[in-house]
């Protein structure tokens, strides 16, 4: 069974990623630094077949076990994997200049993370010029890497099915403030009433993702809604199979502002 390494300084990161590797049949082990992945790698017998490492933590950057470990032979053609919740070129050529094999931008889906690990578990590490992968991902919440703005994406023209019925809904009640269709990939589709700040969208993508994996470890039952209730606010996210529908609401002492 593969083994895979993951290196990063949070618990949750670390926990979301055994959770979803046992799930795959993948087998992984966790260090909390830099410095301590090193040390296991270097003295400790085990041999794994993929590194998985955040590229900010304190001490020993990813970047810097990277480069490390790419200049002993025995781990030239060990596939590393950075994760950030900010990639952009100055990050891709510091990968590349470090020796990963791919950057994986955070917070992501496990239909990202998945194919790619996959995808590198049975290879070799590249040619030191080629461009490391940049898998499409999630935008990052933590880091707040930025998103498409939603003022920018046109408004979902035919929701079908379930996304037509709760966007009507919301029409209905007279208490929505504004409305975002993502679709499977956390991907923005389009958006309804007032422009919504593109951290809060981030934000909603990393909600949706760790309420799944509470879901499936310990209530063994699939995800449906996310509610986020504040004084004057609710944040509704409503999940399903081929999309998600962000809802911002007032609550029913607060309906001042409509959705038009």
């Amino acid at each position: 069974m593969p083994q895979i390494f993951i290196v990063d300084d949070s618990v949750s990161v670390r926990k979301a990623l055994e959770i979803t590797f046992k799930r795959h049949a993948l087998t992984s082990h966790s260090a909390v630094s830099g410095e301590e992945a090193l040390e296991a790698l270097l003295n400790e017998p085990t041999s794994f077949d993929l590194l998985m490492v955040d590229v900010i933590m304190p001490g020993m950057s990813g970047l810097e076990l990277c480069s490390t470990l790419r200049r002993q032979e025995r781990f030239h053609s060990l596939p590393v994997i950075l994760m950030s919740g900010n990639v952009d070129e100055e990050i891709r050529a510091q990968a590349r200049d470090a020796g990963a094999n791919a950057v994986l931008r955070k917070p992501f889906s496990q239909d990202e993370l998945i194919p790619m690990v996959e995808g590198l578990l049975p290879g070799r590490a590249p040619a030191p010029d080629a461009q490391p992968a940049e898998v499409p991902a999630l935008q990052a919440a933590v880091a707040a890497a930025p998103v498409p703005a939603p003022a920018a994406a046109p408004a979902p023209e035919r929701p079908v099915g379930e996304a037509q019925r709760l966007i009507q809904h919301y029409h209905d009640s007279g208490r929505a403030e504004a409305l975002a269709l993502l679709d499977a990939s956390h991907k923005l589709l389009g958006h309804q009433g007032r422009p919504l700040d593109p951290k809060l969208l981030s934000f909603a993508s990393y909600f949706v993702n760790t309420a799944r994996v509470i879901g499936h470890q310990f209530m063994a039952e699939n995800l449906h809604t996310v509610t986020l209730r504040y004084q004057q606010r609710d944040v509704v996210l409503h999940v399903h199979a081929d999309f998600t529908l962000v809802a911002v609401t007032r609550t029913e002492r607060d309906a001042g502002k409509l959705l038009n």
